[in-house]
């Protein structure tokens, strides 16, 4: 009976601690930031913009009688706090940033160097890790935010999905990019943006034309130990770096012949990197590539429904995804030298004790290293049809 009326005394207790709200402060007195861009101002200073939500125009797509669900905000300042305090200045609530799931970068900013930016992220605790970040190419991240898109509501929420469905990283790249960052064996990397461009080369037309302006994925920015942005991969060489991270989600291959043309649609993707060093620190990786997908096209007089003609297919796209991925680490090695795939983190978990002796010249030990890449692919469904419809059944290879 005893410990009974403790137990009854201490839930009665609790309940003065659980009951009422937990935080003090209402919806309708705060301002909900969903993004943040970062721009570079003068005298080494830093532009925020940011945007919020008008919930009065979120009950329609474009908001009511035609206005935006949305407004965009920026104040310049000595640095993100400073920008911060002055937006405040403007806002009739709290500013409340507790909702945001996109960052943009000014490349011009990301150029410069993030640390400031981060460290000012890092200390507040009103922000998630689980965000998107990306660069915004050759222009300003206060211009894509600006940006309307007809399919989402907020916008800001539209670059998350364009990044998701493209097989990318999606709301981890800010832990990722993080992580990398604390890592002696990983450079970071952060998913480019760009404008999409109408055919003369200008930025798209307007709001509510046959080819309004709309923000799309362009590649990935590799960043130095110092978080500086050094260049650019394009979309495809972003994809060879995922698919030999491990991490990528989807990806189609296309090969393309004289006479015809095939793609297959990978959706079970994974690695595997093997380290081999020598007695005199010579070291040389093996990179396997494995991918399991759907022929969506095949495009030739090769019947895929026989399974010589299967594995001569499946030869082809082994070949061809060899060999670009091959070129773009080559690339990264001979242009950039330093390591976005890991390499060295694969070293620091199978080989700990030699790791200790390479880490401090690692960037330099990644360009000079051997990698070689093999391709292990498998079409796991051919579709409705096996024969192309361009050929007789007298053309059918067998």
């Amino acid at each position: 009976m005893k410990k009974e009326y403790i137990l009854h005394l201490v839930l009665c207790f609790s309940l003065f601690f659980i009951s009422g709200c937990w935080d003090s402060k209402e919806l309708n007195e705060r301002a909900i930031w969903l993004a943040s861009g970062y721009d570079s101002a003068k005298n080494n200073g830093v532009e925020i913009s940011g945007q919020i939500v008008i919930p009065s125009n979120m009950q329609t797509q474009g908001g009511t009688g035609g206005e935006k669900g949305f407004f965009t905000i920026s104040a310049k300042g000595k640095n993100p706090s400073d920008c911060l305090d002055n937006i405040q200045l403007k806002l009739p609530r709290e500013l409340f940033a507790g909702q945001r799931r996109v960052i943009i970068l000014g490349e011009q900013f990301a150029r410069r160097g993030l640390k400031k930016m981060l460290d000012a992220n890092q200390r507040s605790p009103e922000v998630s890790l689980r965000t998107d970040i990306f660069v915004i190419k050759g222009a300003t991240a206060k211009e894509a935010l600006s940006l309307t898109n007809p399919l989402e509501k907020p916008p800001a929420t539209a670059a998350l999905s364009i990044h998701e469905k493209s097989g990318g990283r999606g709301n981890t790249t800010y832990l990722n990019f993080m992580t990398a960052a604390n890592s002696d064996g990983l450079r970071s990397t952060m998913p480019v943006l760009e404008f999409s461009s109408s055919q003369n080369g200008n930025k798209a037309g307007k709001v509510g034309s046959a080819n309004p302006p709309l923000l799309r994925i362009a590649g990935v920015a590799i960043f130095d130990q110092n978080l500086k942005m050094r260049g650019l991969l394009n979309m495809e060489e972003n994809k060879h770096m995922l698919w030999v991270m491990g991490i990528l989600k989807k990806y189609t291959i296309s090969i393309a012949k004289k006479d015809s043309n095939a793609s297959l649609q990978l959706n079970r993707i994974s690695s595997k990197i093997k380290p081999h060093i020598s007695h005199h620190n010579q070291i040389k990786f093996i990179v396997t590539l494995k991918g399991e997908g759907t022929l969506t096209e095949n495009n030739s007089n090769l019947d895929v429904q026989y399974h010589n003609n299967l594995k001569q297919r499946e030869k082809e796209f082994e070949t061809y995804a060899q060999k670009q991925v091959q070129q773009t680490i080559k690339k990264v090695q001979n242009e950039y030298g330093l390591d976005i795939f890991g390499f060295g983190e694969v070293i620091h978990r199978k080989k700990p004790k030699m790791w200790k002796s390479l880490k401090n010249e690692w960037d330099k030990k990644f360009s000079e290293a051997k990698i070689i890449v093999k391709a292990d692919v498998k079409i796991t469904d051919i579709g409705m049809n096996g024969t192309s419809l361009m050929y007789k059944e007298s053309e059918v290879k067998k």
